[in-house]
């Protein structure tokens, strides 16, 4: 019973690894999934999926994976996104323990929260502080479309993870 509990979650955390990986891949494609010239932050999307359906290990590795992952592919300082998606995974995990039902409005909300934290932070630190002219424009025309990009894919990959979830986690108890 214990190996094959041990088992499953070994292929359980495999598989939201390997879908992390793919699609930081398909994220930092050049050209790929583009809608006018704004791209989706799909692993923090899936990554806080996993923070609300698994317990709050996995989403704080998940979450400091998914950040690094970012800072990988960013211009941010290495470790900024990484801490960051880190606190706020762990966050997620718990108020989805111990307060918050998991559902796609909760996943709409808490995922499009930290992903508005994210990119305001990035703004702020990117060129909000630097005084440069008309940085609104760049808060409208591309801030705020990809995190509305972003927070559209949270219900896809919620509904993914916990079909996985089910899946795996029904393999063992049988």
């Amino acid at each position: 019973m214990i190996r094959k509990k041990r088992f499953w979650n070994s292929v359980k955390y495999g598989i939201y690894g390997l879908i992390l990986l793919v699609l930081y891949a398909l994220q930092t494609t050049a050209g790929a999934f583009e809608i006018f010239g704004i791209r989706p932050i799909w692993v923090l999307s899936f990554t806080v999926a996993v923070s609300m359906c698994e317990g709050i290990m996995a989403g704080a590795v998940f979450g400091a994976v998914s950040g690094l992952l970012c800072d990988l592919g960013s211009q941010a300082l290495f470790g900024f996104n990484g801490l960051l998606m880190l606190c706020g995974c762990a966050a997620i995990s718990l108020l989805s323990i111990f307060l918050i039902k998991v559902s796609w409005k909760s996943a709409l909300l808490l995922g499009g929260g930290l992903a508005a934290v994210r990119a305001l932070l990035e703004f702020f630190f990117f060129y909000g502080l630097w005084g440069y002219e008309n940085v609104h424009l760049i808060l409208i025309h591309s801030v705020f479309p990809m995190l509305i990009y972003t927070v559209f894919w949270m219900p896809v990959f919620l509904l993914l993870v916990r079909k996985i979830k089910e899946k795996c986690d029904g393999r063992w108890e049988e």
